[in-house]
């Protein structure tokens, strides 16, 4: 029978004993008359993830002699040193699953005590019971490694992740410091007390305590998935969504279209909690994904249209680095990969994993960003627009590939404008301006309901009347009525959860540490790949300080030489070294953030630290910039006289050296907070022209701005400001013209320490601007519900 396909479903009847398997970690009791399927993946009753384990690899089954073994799988189930095709069994036995040696061990025990009472499948949030635990001991461990007590084979669940203790006065469950999270009840807690009915959520499974038993679900997709009578509204009144609702049963692939401002973005970013809606409600398993949006968003991949990559890195550079930041800290490199390698595989990727992913199709990077989402096995898959831009042929591959990937177990809504390969959707929603529901229905009922041959027509003829008739037309219609009869899962109208407090935004998945060192390696990496900008870095401070030696003069920083020559060669040429250390710092930020902003947002929406990826910038780029003035004032200085006198360091040019890398990071700061405030990166070039030209007029260097009302004011905020202070401070270059001098110029130890530390405060002052401004980008979560 080997290779064969399983036995017809029909009536069991067998015997009245029960029997206990024991596979993995996982415990699963069957009553009398219960028929399993084990194997590897979607669709078993007992899922083993062993590569020897094929995906329908043996039924279990009763009869009338005891219970039934038949194998239907390629690598064989093994008893002992013999393979066996059918067994029966009538004793205790252990199995081999892929190999006579290193197979996946299943036991086998008859007779076992009674099955476990049936599972609330609505508080398991709709997964798919796994195993069975007795609660036998005062501790009991969860986590991903085998010697848990109960083990859970998810790349989400760290390998010792939280602890269930028996106390005096119940059960305590406590998380281990994970950065995915516990959750009970949706909540998610560091410790807690757990009574019979809560639900324990770690990673995509689910824990149900019955105060003897845990019954293990896991999700894997096919749940309904349902909005209802969302509305979105501005600040200022307008509505951008009305009162939108449909039912998905699982596995769907829906599409939503509409002409522009039918609020089609705006109703993606409320059913994935990115923007939730003022009113209404998501449900996913009948859970209300607003109110449990900490623990359900783990399950929720989201693909916007702009695409989240680092385009100079490889397809595998990418998505290794996703996987780090996704999956828990103590997850192995060899787990990633192998992850990665799944996932490049089920989306036709492989063959082009080290290609960078500049020199992909428009198709390629698009399946490169859907494939980042589907590293943690989503059960949710949202797209944006997935096929803008691409032609017929990419759009209509496209759309196969999440056919593919709703048939494999995922619920997919895809927000788009191209029609053509609609048929491809199970379901369709049409949104008409104003955001109003239109029509919802399958894809091939909707040009019969409007009247029309094609969409181009429904699009046009969607403008002639307002959004509201439209949705009045749609609900009073015979198709709405069918729709609403076979909706699975509906809910009654009116039946409101108790109300919870808002959650709060994108709990972080890893300690902030973890994320900085992954962040600034990949930046690293950006950089690396990029040979173009690499070298424009390098080239930078070598131009520049060809332009220094154009200063004239044979004193360079030496005032008494200076004086004897009669030049004003020292002022000059600290003027070109302080305005040439804001151009490189802040050249190398302004664009920074702003042009990753994509990436950031869909990375911050899963528990990126705003700490850790600030951090990241400020490092990577304070070395890349310090570097560039060092080499920059190094070779300015190259054959000239440095100060007469120092101050602090015993050395005139260590001290100026030390004011020009000051300035450049103070300047990268600042390039770094207008990256963070703008939402165009074009933007960023001209306010760098606006920035060089203030630094340069209010730094005291090109005239006195000492003693000018509003200029003297404004020059405090100016890091040249205090930048050119400092090394005029060191020159001393009130000698030159004490009747004219500036105060912030005296040759004094406690001024250059003063102007020193009014630079390092406006640094301080930018980062936390910045930290600011990245922080307003994080979407508002709705209060708790009356």
């Amino acid at each position: 029978m080997t290779g064969s396909g399983p036995p017809a479903p029909g009536p069991v009847t067998g015997p009245t004993d029960t029997l206990e398997l024991h596979a993995g970690g996982h415990r699963l009791l069957l009553g009398p008359g219960r028929r399993v399927v084990v194997g590897r993946g979607d669709g078993v009753d007992l899922d083993l993830p062993h590569p020897g384990v094929s995906r329908l690899h043996l039924v279990v089954e009763p009869d009338p002699a005891g219970w039934t073994v038949v194998d239907h799988s390629r690598n064989g189930t093994f008893l002992g040193q013999h393979r066996i095709t059918r067994l029966t069994v009538t004793g205790p036995v252990r199995l081999h699953l892929g190999s006579v040696s290193d197979g996946a061990p299943l036991d086998l025990v008859p007779g076992a005590a009674a099955p476990p009472p049936a599972v609330d499948q609505q508080r398991t949030g709709q997964g798919q019971v796994t195993a069975v635990h007795d609660v036998r001991t005062a501790r009991i461990t969860v986590g991903r490694l085998p010697d848990n007590d109960v083990v859970l084979d998810d790349l989400l669940v760290s390998r010792q992740h939280a602890v269930l203790d028996r106390g005096p006065t119940g059960w305590t469950l406590t998380d281990l410091g994970t950065g995915n999270g516990t959750f009970v009840n949706g909540r998610r807690v560091t410790r807690a007390p757990i009574t019979p009915g809560d639900v324990i959520g770690i990673g995509h499974g689910l824990l149900q305590f019955d105060g003897d038993r845990l019954v293990a679900s896991v999700d894997r997709g096919g749940n309904v998935f349902a909005a209802e009578d969302l509305t979105v509204t501005t600040p200022q009144g307008k509505v951008l969504l009305q009162s939108v609702g449909f039912t998905l049963s699982g596995n769907s692939l829906l599409a939503v279209i509409g002409p522009s401002g039918a609020g089609k973005s705006t109703l993606l970013h409320a059913l994935t909690g990115a923007r939730p809606a003022d009113s209404g409600h998501v449900r996913y398993a009948d859970r209300d994904l607003y109110e449990d949006y900490d623990e359900l968003r783990q399950r929720i991949g989201l693909v916007p249209q702009d695409d989240v990559l680092h385009t100079q890195l490889t397809v595998r550079q990418a998505l290794t680095y996703a996987a780090r930041l996704r999956f828990p800290a103590d997850t192995t490199a060899a787990d990633r990969r192998g992850r990665i390698a799944e996932v490049l595989e089920e989306l036709g990727l492989t063959a082009h994993a080290d290609q960078r992913i500049t020199s992909l199709s428009g198709g390629q990077r698009k399946r490169t960003s859907v494939a980042l989402e589907l590293l943690t096995q989503p059960s949710l898959l949202f797209l944006d627009e997935p096929t803008s831009g691409l032609d017929p042929g990419m759009d209509r591959s496209v759309m196969r590939t999440l056919r593919a990937l709703a048939d494999d177990g995922r619920t997919v809504v895809v927000v788009t404008h191209n029609v053509a390969n609609l048929e491809l959707c199970d379901q369709l929603l049409v949104l008409a301006p104003g955001g109003h529901v239109a029509y919802a229905g399958p894809p091939a009922n909707a040009l019969r309901y409007f009247g029309r041959s094609d969409f181009a027509d429904v699009f046009l003829l969607l403008e002639t009347l307002p959004g509201e008739e439209w949705a009045r037309r749609f609900r009073g219609s015979p198709d709405h009525r069918r729709a609403a009869a076979s909706s699975p899962g509906h809910r009654t109208p009116g039946v409101e959860p108790a109300a919870r407090p808002a959650p709060a935004t994108g709990p972080r998945q890893q300690n902030p540490l973890t994320q900085f060192a992954v962040l600034v390696r990949r930046y690293l990496a950006v950089i690396a790949s990029d040979r173009q900008y690499a070298v424009s870095l390098a080239i930078l401070p070598l131009v520049l300080s060809a332009l220094a030696h154009a200063v004239p003069g044979s004193s360079g920083l030496s005032v008494r030489a200076a004086a004897r020559s009669g030049e004003a060669q020292p002022a000059q040429l600290l003027l070109v070294l302080v305005i040439g250390a804001v151009l490189m710092g802040a050249a190398a930020s302004v664009r920074e953030l702003v042009k990753e902003r994509p990436v950031y947002l869909r990375e911050r929406a899963i528990g990126l630290s705003i700490g850790a990826y600030l951090a990241s910038k400020v490092v990577v780029l304070a070395l890349v910039t310090g570097l560039q003035a060092v080499l920059f004032t190094v070779v300015a200085l190259l054959g000239r006289p440095g100060p007469d006198d120092p101050l602090l360091l015993g050395s005139g040019r260590a001290e100026v050296l030390l004011a020009v890398l000051a300035v450049t990071w103070t300047a990268m700061l600042t390039g770094l907070a207008i990256s963070a405030a703008i939402d165009n990166a074009d933007r960023g070039m001209p306010l760098l022209v606006v920035l060089i030209m203030v630094q340069l007029i209010l730094c005291g260097g090109l005239f006195p701005v000492d003693g000018r009302v509003v200029l003297e004011q404004l020059s405090w905020l100016v890091p040249s400001r205090w930048g050119y202070a400092m090394t005029a401070a060191t020159a001393d270059l009130n000698a030159l013209d004490p009747g004219a001098g500036d105060p912030a110029w005296e040759h004094s130890t406690a001024i250059w320490a003063s102007d020193a530390s009014l630079l390092l405060a406006t640094g301080v002052a930018l980062v936390v601007a910045t930290a600011l401004l990245l922080a307003r980008l994080d979407p508002r979560r709705r209060g708790p519900r009356p």
